[in-house]
């Protein structure tokens, strides 16, 4: 029966099989990092009015903000010339840069290893995070995975 099939059929069955195999799961993007930049500003320090009353806050609330990320190697504290509220330079290798959304949303594919992310501010740049190694905002990607990252800019909040 199958000896002698149709020239019509032959293809019939090709463009069933190629659909098929196109049809399969396609994840555009592996692995990487997204999240989110916040901008806040102002007095953050508990205040107490003479009532007893908790006083409102001057500060902003944290809000999305878009800002220029650069993202490095892994980078440690010895690596950057430091000043008051910013980093001045970074010797660690730039890995990828990339913009926020409006909202400060961002995500970008990389390749699996251990990173550091700044933000480029008009003097610097910043980053307020390390771990116990001296890292500076240390985020891993692994493979398959997205890793989230909240980066909360407030070198001109007082807490």
């Amino acid at each position: 029966m199958l000896r002698r099939m149709k020239a019509s059929q032959t293809w019939f069955l090709v463009a069933l099989v190629l659909l098929l195999v196109g049809c399969r799961a396609h994840r555009p993007t592996t692995q990487g990092l997204r999240g989110q930049v916040f901008w806040v500003e102002g007095n953050l320090m508990p205040q107490v009015s003479e009532d007893g009353m908790a006083a409102p806050k001057e500060a902003q609330a944290k809000r999305g903000v878009t800002r220029t990320l650069r993202i490095h190697a892994l980078t440690t504290l010895d690596q950057v010339s430091l000043g008051d509220f910013l980093i001045g330079s970074i010797l660690t290798e730039q890995v990828a840069e990339l913009e926020t959304e409006s909202d400060g949303t961002f995500q970008i594919e990389l390749p699996v290893g251990k990173y550091s992310v700044f933000t480029v501010e008009d003097d610097g740049y910043f980053a307020n995070v390390f771990d116990r190694d001296n890292h500076i905002n240390p985020v891993e990607v692994k493979e398959g995975v997205w890793s989230f990252l909240e980066i909360v800019v407030n070198y001109r909040a007082v807490y």
